[in-house]
């Protein structure tokens, strides 16, 4: 059995790098090379004394060293550097999950959280965004594997900090195992650094990466974290994958970990100014019915007015605009639009005032 075709990906494949405003992706614009070196405080003749032999198949140790420092608690030996987020996903799910197992997640939902587990004969289970983000909707809920992708994509959602203690608390009682996907943990609104629930003592794993958040997706750096065992176990079946990360890509890795407190609260402050710029136009937007801002990451959901197709409007707004949305029939879910917010400001702001203007889209 294969998977179906990766909806979102093929869309992205044909619009994303010939869009003049791009609201389609899910991370920040991409830095160059000279950007990205000066934000990790390193020089060409700094790469130029790598060593092009493979990387440890776990990941060098002082890369997981400072991504294990993400994490309370969490060691060096509990982390699986990967070939993106993707591959931890892959990784992990191709080891927890089996034929007939129940798997519980937020919906909509990005498809490799669910098409993998499908493919290997999970039941998923889909629990409403409209009433996720509430630990006693958790309680009701019966799986095997639960994942809780936070903040959430597409919605931009997240769980208010005594619901979070509360889910938490559940799980634990439950004796799950639970994956959390915290792909945007480096923005939470308000800035710092946002809550995790990763704790491989409790079967608490996680799967994640700066690359989107950090406007270089082009690295492909993600990391696992889980317990001793289970990363020794991974990290077997990901030597018939990728088997090692590229050296260049880990050591630039380091560089931005360490160097993040520096440039962060930056590409916060210029996340943020874009939400806050659609929040306040939302409204004049020809035929968007609601808009709830999000309460973390890179990404928002807007509904379209009843009986409108989601591709049918995103095709239209970009042959007028060049302006790129994501039609919720992407995410298998009708008549809405995530809406990217990693756009540099003034494009961002030229794209509004250009959607605004085109009022004959249906």
């Amino acid at each position: 059995m294969e998977p179906r075709e990766f909806f979102i990906e093929d869309r992205l494949e044909r619009f994303r790098l010939e869009a003049f405003c791009n609201l389609g992706e899910s991370g920040l614009s991409h830095f160059t090379m000279k950007e990205m070196l000066l934000l990790c405080g390193l020089h060409w003749k700094d790469l130029s004394q790598i060593p092009m032999n493979d990387a440890p198949n776990q990941g060098s140790f002082a890369l997981r060293s400072a991504i294990a420092e993400l994490y309370p608690g969490v060691t060096e030996e509990e982390v699986l550097v990967t070939t993106g987020t993707g591959e931890a996903l892959y990784l992990a799910f191709q080891l927890l999950v089996r034929p007939n197992s129940k798997l519980a997640l937020v919906w909509p939902a990005f498809q490799a959280l669910y098409e993998i587990p499908q493919m290997l004969g999970a039941k998923i289970i889909k629990v409403p965004s409209e009433n996720a983000f509430l630990a006693s909707t958790w309680q009701l809920v019966d799986a095997d594997l639960y994942v809780i992708n936070h903040p959430h994509n597409p919605t931009g959602q997240t769980f208010p900090s005594l619901q979070w203690e509360q889910l938490l608390e559940q799980f634990r009682q439950k004796k799950k195992t639970v994956l959390f996907d915290e792909h945007y943990r480096f923005l939470p609104k308000g800035g710092g650094m946002g809550k995790t629930g990763v704790d491989p003592g409790n079967q608490f794993y996680g799967t994640g990466s700066f690359t989107k958040c950090f406007g270089v997706t082009g690295l492909r750096v993600g990391w696992l974290i889980a317990e001793k065992k289970f990363i020794k176990r991974a990290r077997s079946f990901k030597d018939y994958l990728t088997h090692t990360v590229n050296p260049i890509s880990e050591r630039i890795a380091l560089g931005l970990l360490q160097k993040k407190d520096r440039f962060l609260p930056v590409i916060q402050k210029r996340v943020q100014n874009n939400i806050d710029h659609f929040t306040s136009v939302w409204r004049d937007l020809p035929n968007i019915l609601s808009f709830t801002p999000p309460e973390g990451g890179l990404v928002g959901w807007a509904k379209l007015e009843t009986g409108i197709f989601s591709e049918t409007y995103a095709d239209k707004l970009y042959l007028r605009t060049g302006v790129f949305v994501l039609p919720g029939s992407n995410f298998e879910m009708e008549g809405f639009l995530r809406i990217g917010f990693g756009e540099k400001e003034d494009v961002f702001r030229e794209g509004l005032r250009r959607w605004k203007e085109c009022t004959d889209l249906i």
